[in-house]
């Protein structure tokens, strides 16, 4: 199937595709916020620029949209144009994803990716690992009371 627009045209489109702040993303941002984690945003200094990071504990989180990641759900479908340049994008994409979890391990990082399609059970999980290792930025302690 070929494009509907010109070269140019596509190329002014995808350029305005934001990569921060997907919904998925920012689903993830409030329930962590609003369960009392501090984070700090995109990190420019850590591989793979996650989209969360918990310095104190050295926890990197990954929200990936499952068609860009190719998570392999029913959401991961190829684009039906310029299929030949999308399947080595993608298939880029998943690379550098894995070199970047590789770089955050060799540096003594974990990592956390919480997948689009899956954002209900990962959130949860994700709070619960964040519950275990550290208490909300408002949470008192008993000896504190």
């Amino acid at each position: 199937m070929p494009d509907t627009v010109d070269h140019a045209t596509r190329s002014w489109i995808m350029a305005r595709v934001p990569s921060t702040g997907s919904k998925p993303e920012m689903a993830v941002r409030r329930a962590v916020h609003a369960a009392g984690f501090r984070y700090r945003l995109h990190p420019k200094h850590l591989p793979g620029r996650p989209d969360l990071v918990f310095p104190r504990l050295k926890l990197a989180v990954f929200v990936h949209g499952c068609q860009w990641h190719w998570h392999g759900c029913k959401r991961s479908r190829m684009p039906a144009t310029n299929r030949e340049y999308w399947e080595r994008k993608i298939a880029r994409n998943v690379a550098r994803d894995q070199e970047a979890r590789a770089a955050l391990e060799a540096l003594g990082w974990r990592w956390f990716v919480a997948w689009e399609c899956e954002l209900r059970s990962s959130i949860p999980h994700l709070l619960a690992m964040l519950d275990g290792e550290c208490r909300p930025a408002d949470a008192t302690t008993p000896e504190a009371q």
